[in-house]
């Protein structure tokens, strides 16, 4: 079942959140609250989530990168809470890109970050990691933190 396109100006309501479970569910492809990347096009149509097919691919590569190919629920549901501040999103993501867990955001992470974020947030097309460095570095280590991320983001987002 198609639903017409979402106001995402809008938070999720707890019922709209429980209707995107149950809609997640039904995939053809869900198994251990997960489902394959290639229901991610029928899933998006199916709740209402209208999108362009360059940020469809996006979030393709998102999960492809960071999840193995697959969008678990808890991870989808954590990112339709805040989906209507691209802020809280950009903030709340950062730190899935911490690949290697150090703590900090590396140049290949930071492209990675940028990839997605930009698609919503086209104002920080054109931030380089060198810029975000010097920008973000608050304590001049050299190094960008989760923290420090946080902080620019938030500074870059006003």
């Amino acid at each position: 079942m198609l639903r017409p396109p979402r106001d995402f100006s809008k938070a999720y309501t707890e019922e709209e959140l429980d209707e995107v479970k149950a809609i997640f569910r039904t995939m053809p492809s869900y198994k251990d609250g997960h489902i394959s990347t290639t229901d991610n096009t029928f899933l998006y149509a199916s709740i209402g989530y209208e999108r362009t097919s360059e940020q469809l691919n996006a979030y393709v590569q998102y999960w492809n990168k960071n999840f193995g190919g697959m969008i678990p629920l808890d991870e989808l549901i954590k990112i339709f809470r805040t989906i209507h501040n691209i802020l809280e999103v950009a903030i709340d993501r950062i730190e899935a890109y911490d690949k290697d867990g150090d703590g900090f955001i590396s140049a290949n992470e930071f492209a990675e970050f940028i990839k997605v974020i930009v698609i919503h947030e086209p104002k920080l097309q054109d931030v380089s990691y060198e810029e975000f460095v010097k920008e973000a570095d608050i304590d001049l280590d050299g190094r960008v933190s989760l923290d420090e991320s946080r902080a620019w983001i938030q500074k870059r987002f006003q």
